[in-house]
């Protein structure tokens, strides 16, 4: 069938009319396309691009031999300028007509498209395949070079593939630092077998559920001035290049305002506590993963910050402060739960800064906070090139008593 691809959606899909709804894979706005419909639903269809027949001035050649197939990169056939487009017009569908938010976006944050990441979760299959799962499947796929990757991990990678994966490991997971660091996850291997494997690839320590198997437990990356220590079973930006301007922009941000106090919720190995610290009072970082609080603290005595407090707990359940002049809320993609947003309406900080990675459930949250404050500027974070994924940066001023409550 033939389809025009007009309105960019969250998910990698561009939305088209044909005979219903129908939501286009591999397509780009502006497009007339030969597609084959592979899912039908009530009230939409997914089809997938076979022929494109008017392409977009924007298409460009995919670099990667596998692209399409492993499931890890989603726009690689869009020119990189309006890959961030694309997102912005996706990101602004969602605050309007979630939120109902009519609003502008600042200028977004973005670094190379390529070769950024410094973690990355690979499956390897029984036969010791090592890749990524093929889309809705459990196949996996090979690749010789991940673009995305660092060339750190991709060496790594390749030195895996040569030496072979012990038997029973079904996931490997990588972060790269001063030195990689490696976690597993697997049935009946043999833990003698992993070590020599990774110790021969270069890999300078193995943990496994917290536990230290050996060499190092933690890898170690320059946070701007700070040192910054991770483990590899612990959450951080992947993209460092540009985690680092974040970070830089939020501190400046901190140096205009002057709060005496910040809470930071979602507050992982205080990838914000951190360089914040030296211009306030006190930081309370709220982190419910026991290891990112474990690492928080190593953290704050690696670089001898003493106004850092770290609690490992829910945000829902803190209650070690009553009143702050900044909240940093980073939370995963669920967004805020009610709990949580009644605690922050509580705390009711002067300032909101909210980094998302789900654009829906950022357009969600503002709605609900719209009464008590006014948002002061909302961007794109391109923290996933070549990606569907979306993360956003708003800044919320609480609104003055008397001011009006809707927005």
């Amino acid at each position: 069938m033939t389809f025009e691809a007009k309105v960019p959606l969250y998910g990698g899909y561009t939305l088209s009319r044909a005979e219903g709804v129908v939501f286009l894979q591999g397509t780009i706005p502006g497009e007339i396309v030969e597609a084959e419909v592979i899912q039908k639903r009530k009230d939409y269809s997914v089809a997938i691009v076979t022929n494109v027949l008017e392409p977009s001035p924007d298409r460009v050649e995919p670099l990667c031999s596998v692209y399409g197939i492993c499931g890890g990169c989603h726009y690689q056939h869009i020119s990189y300028q309006r890959q961030l487009k694309i997102k912005e017009e996706v990101l602004l569908d969602c605050l309007r007509r979630i939120g109902k938010l009519e609003i502008s976006l600042d200028a977004p944050l973005y670094d190379r498209p390529f070769h950024y990441r410094k973690r990355v979760q690979l499956k390897v299959s029984k036969d010791g395949k090592i890749g990524f799962y093929r889309p809705l499947s459990h196949e996996v796929i090979e690749f010789k070079e991940c673009l995305l990757l660092e060339p750190e991990l991709n060496y790594t990678i390749k030195r895996l593939k040569e030496i072979g994966v012990s038997k029973g490991v079904r996931e490997i997971y990588l972060s790269s630092g001063d030195i990689i660091v490696a976690s597993i996850r697997g049935d009946d291997f043999k833990v003698e077998d992993v070590i020599g494997c990774l110790k021969e690839a270069g890999i300078g320590g193995l943990s496994i559920n917290g536990q230290l198997l050996y060499g190092e437990k933690r890898t170690c990356l320059h946070l701007n001035e700070y040192l910054y220590f991770v483990s590899p079973e612990t959450f951080f930006q992947s993209n460092w290049s540009l985690n680092r301007s974040l970070t830089s922009m939020i501190t400046k941000f901190v140096l205009n305002i002057k709060p005496l106090r910040i809470v930071d919720f979602y507050a992982g190995g205080g990838n914000f506590s951190i360089p914040v610290a030296g211009y306030v009072k006190d930081v309370l970082a709220v982190e419910e993963n026991p290891l990112s609080c474990e690492d928080g603290i190593f953290n704050c005595e690696a670089n001898s910050i003493k106004n850092v407090r770290f609690y490992n707990k829910k945000t829902e359940d803190f209650r070690e402060a009553k009143k702050t002049d900044l909240l940093i809320v980073d939370p995963p993609r669920i967004g805020i739960s009610k709990k949580t947003l009644d605690k922050i309406k509580n705390l009711a900080p002067s300032w909101i800064v909210y980094l998302s990675c789900n654009p829906s459930t950022f357009a969600r949250d503002l709605s609900r906070l719209q009464e008590l404050y006014q948002i002061e500027s909302i961007r794109l974070v391109d923290m996933f090139c070549q990606t569907y994924h979306i993360e956003a940066l708003g800044i919320l001023k609480r609104k003055e008593e008397g001011q009006p409550k809707k927005a």
